[in-house]
């Protein structure tokens, strides 16, 4: 896909064979060493999204911290989906908006890091570090594609999951779910307080267009 859609980027082979958060993050954290400048590590169903990326590098900067943490707004599809089936055409942050807000400004572990040090010094799961970092001020978000676009592909991508992690992290499978019915039914009770994001100010300086 990256090939296809994005052929300037640096596709590289994981030396981690299975899902296992500690090893998979150190091998990201050796990586950012090979890397100056700015850096933030997302997964494949995220997406850093803001008005105007150079205002956005020259306030991490002004702000005196060489850590960030930049708050996720997890992507829900409702229950009765409005939604057409996804388009390679354009960005699919412009084809979904429904999900939660995280109107808390400091709502627990619910963001991603973005950084200036030789590499992140991430607890498991990239959602925190060892260094103090503060939460970046609206309106930055990276969208998460948690249950959106509910489709077959994405219930495929989610089932692929739970069979891949290493031993030490078992215990996660139910997290994770290892069956259709199971996989269905949290996305039921998560649709069920999805919103549109169309009526939230900070959302519309983002998309204002939509």
């Amino acid at each position: 896909i990256c090939r296809q859609l994005a052929p300037h980027w640096e596709v590289r082979n994981s030396r981690v064979p299975e899902f296992d958060a500690v090893e998979v993050d150190r091998e990201v954290m050796d990586i950012e060493k090979e890397v100056t400048g700015w850096k933030m590590a997302l997964n494949t169903t995220e997406f850093l999204c803001c008005q105007n990326k150079s205002e956005f590098f020259t306030s991490l900067i002004s702000l005196n911290n060489q850590i960030h943490a930049i708050r996720l707004i997890l992507m829900v599809d409702p229950l009765d989906s409005i939604y057409s089936k996804p388009r390679y055409s354009l960005p699919l942050v412009k084809q979904r908006y429904h999900g939660y807000f995280p109107y808390d400004p400091h709502p627990g572990c619910s963001w991603r890091l973005i950084h200036n040090y030789e590499h992140g010094s991430y607890t498991p799961g990239r959602h925190s570090s060892s260094y103090k970092f503060t939460v970046y001020p609206y309106p930055v978000f990276v969208l998460k594609f948690y249950f959106s676009p509910w489709n077959d592909a994405m219930r495929k991508r989610r089932l692929q999951i739970a069979p891949t992690l290493s031993a030490r992290w078992k215990w996660l499978k139910p997290h994770y779910t290892t069956s259709l019915e199971e996989l269905e039914t949290k996305f039921i009770e998560v649709a069920r307080g999805t919103q549109d994001l169309r009526s939230i100010p900070e959302y519309q300086l983002l998309f204002p267009d939509l």
